[in-house]
């Protein structure tokens, strides 16, 4: 061979490995893209199926949902921290609530800190199961005339043998916090949660959550279908306010969450979407603004939750 012929080979073969090369990355980067968005809809559909459930037994308090009165809750406590959280966690007259746009939580901080502009839902209700008496645990002692609240172990006297049944009282909290277990600067959903021993624990329910809206459809007429949504603290809502509407039931909730994946899907990638949280006074979201940084993919979900149990305004 000649040099010249030589020079040629190497200049083709630089040429095929330069082009393989190019293709492994373009194919690297693809997979890493579709990855990145797979997970981030696996985790936008366990947000969602997280909080689905607790809602649609919000209310729920014993055998009988028609009859069975809210439960007796005088003489509980509940501690978060070491502060008293009894005000928002046994307010069982409210088995669905939720603070508009602010971190609304007496007696318990957030895990980091809570993500401005976002609500925070409530949802108090007696466990899907039955249970055992349970000394230190805050159960629902309930039959189709009563029910009341108990934590000493010992049913209280008068429950129906017949009809009477022992649950677990859960009451949940779910918010927006701007950080997470696995990086300060990675936001998550969290859950505080009643646990054994009258103690809230505030637990990751998944990461990449960055914004929840909620709200909630009322029926005002009786007749159970869904005449407006509103917002949580509108004067529909809100007793004494102008608008108020005392016989309205809640009977659907209406949740939105803004989702970002944990990682940005490439180099360079930047999100020019512009994101309207379902709420009636809220500003459009823009990847750029403060805690929405732009190099993420995202995705926004929406879903309406029909209660089994109409809560009462």
């Amino acid at each position: 061979m000649t040099l010249i012929e030589l020079m040629v080979a190497m200049s083709i073969g630089l040429f095929l490995i330069w082009g393989a090369f190019a293709a492994y990355l373009q194919g690297k980067t693809s997979y890493q893209a579709a990855d990145v968005a797979t997970r981030l809809r696996e985790n936008a559909r366990f947000a969602l199926e997280a909080i689905e459930p607790d809602l649609r037994l919000a209310g729920f308090w014993g055998p009988s949902t028609n009859t069975a009165p809210v439960p007796d809750a005088a003489g509980m406590t509940v501690s978060c921290a070491g502060s008293d959280a009894s005000s928002w966690v046994l307010a069982l007259e409210q088995p669905v609530a939720a603070s508009d746009d602010g971190y609304a939580i007496t007696g318990c901080g957030p895990h980091g800190s809570a993500r401005a502009g976002s609500d925070v839902l409530f949802i108090r209700h007696a466990g899907g199961l039955t249970a055992s008496p349970d000394a230190g645990q805050i159960q629902v002692a309930s039959d189709l005339a009563m029910a009341r609240l108990f934590n000493d172990g010992l049913v209280p006297a008068g429950l129906d043998p017949l009809t009477g049944e022992v649950r677990d009282l859960q009451a949940h909290a779910y918010y927006v916090d701007d950080t997470s277990s696995f990086a300060p600067d990675l936001p998550s959903l969290r859950r505080l949660t009643l646990i054994k021993g009258g103690i809230i624990e505030d637990q990751e329910m998944i990461t990449g959550v960055e914004n929840l809206q909620v709200q909630f459809g009322l029926d005002t007429s009786g007749d159970g279908q869904v005449e407006r949504y509103v917002d949580p603290g509108s004067a529909e809502l809100s007793p004494g306010a102008a608008g108020y509407l005392e016989h309205a039931r809640i009977i659907a909730v209406r949740l939105w969450m803004l989702v970002r994946s944990e990682e940005p899907p490439g180099p360079g990638f930047q999100d020019g979407h512009s994101y309207q949280p379902l709420d009636h006074d809220a500003a459009p979201i823009h990847p750029g603004d403060d805690g929405y940084p732009a190099g993420f993919q995202r995705i926004e979900i929406s879903k309406t939750v029909f209660l089994r149990n109409q809560v009462r305004q």
